[in-house]
């Protein structure tokens, strides 16, 4: 059975898991393990979370979340929803999507919102999200990177 499970503390060997989990989504990530410091902010803010779905101690999938304060309501981001490739196929990218739900619930939190950039396996994720009652919308997303 799988337990999904918010991330309270900085473990090494879970870092190195998730860095791992993260270069499945993209290419474009090395694999490294994530940065300490960046999981310490998130499991610090109230605002986000890392959840880890699990089985037994084995961590198979990951989803990180975060509330959007708007003027008008909050709404969930989800961000890096990925599930370990040899264990695809289980209910576990559901059973995580469900508890972005919850969570976003707890949060009050009216909508669930995040981009697909899975360019890799574009369609099979196109698939999963449909499949969950979830549609593509056309939107006017606009990106500056933030000069350091």
């Amino acid at each position: 059975m799988i337990d999904i499970s918010a991330l309270t503390e900085y473990d090494g060997d879970v870092a190195a898991t998730m860095g791992k989990l993260r270069r499945q989504l993209s290419t474009k990530y090395d694999g490294a393990p994530i940065p300490r410091e960046l999981i310490e902010e998130i499991i610090e803010s109230p605002y986000h979370d890392i959840l880890l779905a699990l089985d037994g101690n084995q961590i198979v999938g990951m989803v990180v979340v975060s509330v959007v304060m708007m003027t008008t309501r909050r709404n969930v981001y989800m961000e890096d929803l990925v599930v370990d490739e040899g264990r695809r196929g289980e209910g576990i990218g559901g059973d995580l999507l469900e508890a972005v739900k919850e969570w976003g619930h707890k949060k009050n939190c009216q909508r669930l919102e995040f981009t697909s950039t899975s360019r890799e396996n574009k369609e099979n994720a196109i698939k999963f999200y449909e499949a969950h009652g979830i549609f593509l919308r056309d939107t006017g997303q606009y990106r500056s990177e933030l000069a350091e």
